[in-house]
């Protein structure tokens, strides 16, 4: 997901009949309903026109359904006032009044905090989609306000991925504009220096020296870095370079690094030059049943334990998946038997996770070695032995849970449904 700075700067500059049409589609408008009464036009590939744009200017690959949810995500995030509650509840996601709802899961937080104010800090944080990793993030970077602490948020997908030196530049610039300091990359950026002494000399001869206070840069989504060997080899070294210096540099000791990742690390990297054996290595688990209870009663629900059990035997401890159900629940609590009919259709495209689930069904469906080990994987309840690519695939969807080298579906919902669709059994 773009960056807060960066959605406003596009949604800013944005042509008003191309934001006009925006707000009509994260608003629930229909094609036909724009082309009408937005756009008052006869030609209906003009709509399809503006929401293409629309799509590259949030640098959103257009593959179907999947990108208007993608769409409508990242203007919650961003503005949420735009965004109509039926809209996401078809994209299966939380409302404006529960988003923010935060569970903690001790130790972690308190690490974190300790963590953070260490000189040369760097913290990594893995977990798969949607299991609560932004809003640690933000308690983070909260804390670091706390002490005074500037803070950089770059998502890894702003960056062009067509070789080191353009990634490095443009990582550069984007670290200045979020610190809102000038581009000085010309005066920085020698062609006779290797790319990643001409970064690390604009960070450490300009960017941290402009600085008064030490800074928490945030790194998200760095799992897009690993398959690009050349840039992976350059950018993730020099993280770990820049955190041993703070040992020894004073200048160094201002940054203070939060890595963010879905996926286990499998780019190939030297020991002693991988940011990945170092600092504070923080695994997102599922919420417990206690945690469970807890974040139900921040929605006002007082759920019996046996209640709760009967949630997790479906959709396990997932926070994302947790937050639907009791936001269904909050809002038809005068309805009879309303966590059976939520369980018995939880399965199918008919309940509220059915946008979840056909949107994983199509990204699983795309690519046949995802299809083949999903129908190994729901053909037994024992951890099965995959192909280490594909359980990083299904891994980084939130798919399956490790056991050692051998993985397995991680809730009931996905063997369910997908026992269903792919292998056309009912259970």
């Amino acid at each position: 997901m773009i960056s807060k700075e960066a959605f406003e700067e596009k949604f800013n500059t944005m042509p008003w009949r191309r934001r006009q049409v925006l707000e009509a589609v994260v608003g629930g408008k229909t094609d036909e309903a724009i082309r009408d009464k937005v756009l008052k036009v006869n030609d209906p590939s003009t709509v399809r026109k503006h929401i293409s744009k629309i799509y590259e200017n949030f640098n959103i690959e257009a593959n179907g359904y999947n990108c208007r949810c993608e769409l409508v995500e990242i203007v919650n995030t961003y503005k949420p006032e735009l965004v109509a509650d039926q809209v996401l509840n078809e994209c299966g996601l939380s409302s404006r009044a529960t988003q923010e709802i935060y569970i903690e899961r001790p130790p972690v937080e308190a690490r974190c905090y300790q963590e953070i104010v260490k000189p040369g800090a760097l913290i990594r944080i893995k977990a798969p989609k949607r299991m609560g990793k932004t809003l640690l993030i933000q308690q983070i970077i909260a804390h670091g306000e706390k002490q005074s602490y500037a803070q950089v948020y770059l998502n890894m997908n702003e960056l062009p991925f067509t070789n080191l030196d353009s990634f490095l530049q443009s990582f550069c610039v984007r670290l200045s504009d979020n610190l809102g300091l000038s581009d000085q990359l010309d005066s920085y950026w020698k062609k006779r220096l290797p790319s990643k002494v001409n970064c690390k000399r604009y960070l450490e001869q300009y960017l941290l020296k402009s600085l008064d206070s030490p800074v928490v840069l945030c790194l998200d989504e760095v799992e897009q870095v690993f398959s690009h060997q050349e840039i992976a080899e350059g950018f993730l070294t020099l993280l770990r370079s820049w955190h041993e210096d703070a040992k020894s540099k004073e200048i160094w000791k201002k940054l203070r690094l939060i890595v963010v990742y879905a996926t286990e690390v499998y780019v190939t990297l030297p020991t002693d030059q991988s940011p990945f054996n170092v600092g504070l290595q923080i695994d997102l688990l599922e919420f417990t049943e206690q945690q469970v209870t807890s974040f139900a009663q921040a929605y006002g629900l007082n759920l019996s334990g046996d209640s709760v059990t009967q949630l997790m035997a479906m959709v396990g401890g997932h926070p994302d998946l947790l937050s639907q159900a009791f936001d269904y629940l909050k809002n038809h609590q005068a309805a009879d038997n309303t966590l059976d009919t939520l369980l018995a259709n939880a399965p199918t495209e008919a309940g509220i996770y059915g946008s979840h689930l056909r949107q994983l069904l199509t990204s699983i469906q795309e690519h046949p070695e995802l299809l083949e080990a999903v129908k190994l994987l729901v053909s037994t309840t024992k951890p099965v032995r995959l192909d280490a690519t594909i359980t990083r695939k299904l891994e980084s969807m939130g798919l399956v849970q490790r056991y050692g080298n051998d993985c397995s579906l991680i809730s009931n919902l996905y063997r369910l449904y997908f026992s269903d669709r792919i292998l056309g059994k009912r259970e």
